[in-house]
C-alpha cells in the first residue's frame, strides 16, 4: 500500500476514533444522574426533613404536656389535701397551679400547631415521592441502553487503536509527523480524498494539473490549493 493510501486509511481510523471519543463524553454525562433527577431527590428529602422536624415538634409537645399534667395534678392534691395551711403557702400554691395551667395551654397549642402542620405535609411529600419514583424510573431504565452503548464503543475505540498501531509501524516517521502536524493546523482533517474532482474537506474544485500530477505520481504528496490537505485519489 503507497503511503498517501496509508495516510488516507489512518485518516479514516483517526476520525472515526474521535467521533468515538466524543461520543463517550456525551455518555459519561448522560450516565450521571440529571439535574431534574437531583432536583427531585433534593425536594424529597427536603420535604421529608420538615415532616419529621413537625413531629418531632408535636411529640416533644405531647410528653411536656404529659409532664406538666403530672405537675398540676400534684399541685391541686397538695391543695386540696388540706396538706398546705398557710394563707401564703396556699396563696403561692395557687399561682403556681395557674402559671403551669396557662403553660399547659401555650404547649397544647404548640402541639396542635405542629400535628396540622405535619399532616398538611403529607400530601407534599407523597407527591415529590411519585414524581421521583417517576424519573429515577425513566433514568433507569435509559442506563441499560446507555451503559451497553459504552462498553460497545470502547471495545470498538481499543479495535481502532490496534488498528492504527498496526497502520504506523509500517509509516515513515517523518511523514506521520508532517500527517500528525497537519491534523493539528486542520481540525484533525490531514487527508482528503478526491469526489468527482472536488476536495472533500472543503468542496473546492481540483485543478486539472493538480489531478494529473495526482494520477501520474501516485507517491508523492499532493496538496489541495484551497486548504492546504494531503488530496487522496481513490
Amino acid at each position: 500500500m503507497a503511503d498517501v493510501a496509508k495516510l488516507y486509511e489512518l485518516q479514516k481510523i483517526d476520525t472515526t476514533a474521535t467521533k468515538v471519543r466524543r461520543r463517550l463524553g456525551q455518555l459519561k454525562s448522560l450516565l450521571t444522574e440529571s439535574d431534574d433527577l437531583k432536583a427531585a431527590r433534593s425536594r424529597s428529602e427536603l420535604l421529608e426533613q420538615e415532616q419529621q422536624q413537625w413531629k418531632s415538634k408535636q411529640q416533644s409537645a405531647e410528653l411536656e404536656m404529659h409532664s406538666l399534667t403530672g405537675r398540676i395534678k400534684e399541685s391541686e392534691n397538695r391543695l386540696m389535701g388540706g396538706q398546705v395551711r398557710n394563707p401564703k403557702e396556699l396563696e403561692a400554691l395557687q399561682s403556681s397551679i395557674e402559671a403551669l395551667q396557662r403553660q399547659h395551654g401555650l404547649v397544647e397549642t404548640l402541639s396542635v400547631e405542629a400535628l396540622l402542620q405535619a399532616e398538611e405535609l403529607v400530601g407534599q411529600v407523597a407527591t415529590a415521592r411519585d414524581q421521583l419514583q417517576h424519573l429515577q424510573t425513566s433514568w433507569a431504565s435509559s442506563q441499560t441502553e446507555l451503559t451497553e452503548e459504552e462498553a460497545k464503543l470502547k471495545r470498538g475505540y481499543l479495535f481502532l487503536k490496534k488498528q492504527r498501531e498496526t497502520l504506523t509501524e509500517g509509516l515513515d516517521k517523518a511523514l506521520l509527523q508532517q500527517y500528525e502536524d497537519m491534523r493539528e493546523r486542520k481540525a484533525g482533517v490531514a487527508v482528503a480524498s478526491i469526489e468527482n474532482e472536488v476536495c472533500s474537506a472543503c468542496n473546492v474544485k481540483i485543478p486539472s494539473g493538480v489531478l494529473s500530477t495526482l494520477r501520474s505520481q501516485s507517491d508523492r504528496l499532493v496538496t489541495c490549493p484551497s486548504c492546504g490537505r494531503i488530496l487522496y485519489a481513490r
